[in-house]
């Protein structure tokens, strides 16, 4: 069975280093999960408003108000079905600051159109960001995020541009450190950088528990 992202991808999947090949060929029936651990050497970004609006998505795991430099890092991603029958994939990140852990939870599901993938990043699945999915030259991954929209029953509601948000996920194999550097950067065309983090991350494959 292929994943949503080999599909997407077609050909150009093999061009990724072969750990990123076996996180994004994770899929509902895999036998494994992916841990990430590492240390975010920077996090930043967010005017002292975006910061104090940050503080609403704490309890609900997709924002938060800290920044700073060399945050431990921890990341699960496992594949299963929505209730929908669509093939997906969770992604969850926790921070550990000084004085708080924070996380940040999001997934990446089929989209609609034949060989796409959407990445939902709210508690509720609204607000949907498709992506564009590309092999680096050096193999890394890259996921640029298309114009956001919003997610209203069997209906997409399209946002201007001005309003909503960007994201852009960047993955590469460093040969000096045999660590993956990471850079994962959120903008707002209104308020500028939203959030913006990186890293050094190490991935293991565990096998994954029945039920889980």
């Amino acid at each position: 069975m292929k994943s949503m992202f080999q599909k997407t991808m077609g050909e150009e999947f093999t061009k990724l280093h072969p750990q990123l090949q076996k996180k994004y060929a994770l899929h509902s029936s895999s036998e494994y999960k992916v841990i990430t651990k590492g240390t975010m050497h920077e996090i930043k970004g967010g005017s002292r408003l975006v910061r104090k609006v940050s503080h609403l998505g704490v309890k609900m795991n997709f924002a938060f108000p800290e920044r700073g430099d060399e945050i431990p890092f921890y990341m699960e991603n496992a594949g299963y079905r929505d209730r929908h029958g669509r093939e997906a994939m969770s992604w969850r990140r926790s921070f550990t600051f000084p004085d708080a852990v924070r996380c940040f939870y999001d997934k990446m599901k089929e989209g609609e159109q034949p060989n796409t993938v959407d990445n939902f990043t709210d508690l509720w699945g609204i607000a949907r960001l498709p992506l564009n999915l590309n092999a680096t030259r050096t193999g890394g991954m890259l996921l640029t995020s298309r114009d956001m929209t919003l997610h209203i029953g069997k209906k997409y509601m399209k946002i201007p541009r001005i309003l909503g948000v960007r994201a852009t996920v960047l993955e590469e194999y460093n040969a000096k450190t045999e660590m993956f550097d990471v850079h994962i950067h959120i903008y707002q065309p209104l308020f500028g950088t939203i959030l913006s983090y990186k890293g050094s991350v190490e991935m293991t494959f565990p096998h994954k528990k029945a039920g889980k």
